[in-house]
């Protein structure tokens, strides 16, 4: 069951095994036993990044990733959602919407040009909740993996 008093706020080194559950629920694969490496150390502890965590009750229901960076065309720097993710038997509950809150309430305490977003093709769901949120489809994004 669901509590009305979900807790958003920034990952801690401690929620590390917990946050890899949800991290493989995710990614479809059991990524926490397979890699003996692993970005989340770097990522939590460099000013660039924040990894919010969802907290109902004790238990970590979801997260969300942004990274901040500076480009020449912008004359400030930009944040980029890197994931969101709310554990699926708890979905559309206002989970999704509490983290992007952390994660715009953030990247405008840190004077962000813009908020970017990257979502596949098939994340129909993921694209209505953005737009619903304010987000505009505005193009592309291409990856070539190196």
């Amino acid at each position: 069951m669901l509590s009305k008093d979900i807790l958003i706020r920034k990952a801690t080194k401690e929620d590390y095994e917990v946050l890899m559950v949800l991290y493989n629920e995710f990614v479809g694969e059991n990524r926490y036993s397979k890699h003996s490496f692993d970005s989340f150390h770097a990522v939590i502890t460099n000013s660039s990044n924040r990894i919010f965590v969802a907290n109902d009750n004790g238990k970590l229901v979801g997260f969300a990733t942004v990274s901040f960076r500076r480009v020449v065309r912008y004359p400030k720097i930009i944040a980029e959602l890197d994931e969101l993710f709310v554990s699926g038997d708890i979905r559309k509950k206002g989970i999704g919407k509490l983290l992007m809150n952390a994660v715009i309430a953030e990247s405008k305490k840190k004077d962000c040009y813009r908020l970017f977003i990257e979502s596949g093709y098939a994340q129909k769901d993921a694209h209505i909740f953005y737009e619903k949120i304010g987000f505009t489809n505005y193009g592309y994004h291409f990856i070539k993996n190196l």
